[in-house]
């Protein structure tokens, strides 16, 4: 993961029949995506876009939410511009 930026996505539990939490960890754990975050019916996930595709790939039954960042605008008054 040196030279490719580092992306964040939530995987989520889709079905009631799906793979548990620790099993999916353990998948997506083999795809060298690092789990930041875990639950029982979401998991935080990171890795280059690659790593991540294919550990989403692994979590069968869980769907793939990506996230968003948003800059926030600088609402400072400036004076003497």
């Amino acid at each position: 993961m040196s030279g490719a930026a580092i992306q964040r996505m939530i995987l989520r539990k889709e079905r009631d029949d799906a793979l548990s939490s620790s099993e999916t960890v353990k998948r997506v754990g083999k795809t060298g995506a690092v789990i930041v975050d875990e639950n029982a019916s979401s998991l935080l996930i990171e890795g280059d876009e690659a790593t991540i595709r294919i550990a989403t790939q692994a979590a069968a039954g869980w769907t793939a939410i990506s996230i968003k960042h948003y800059s926030v605008p600088d609402t400072r008054m400036k004076v003497g511009h």
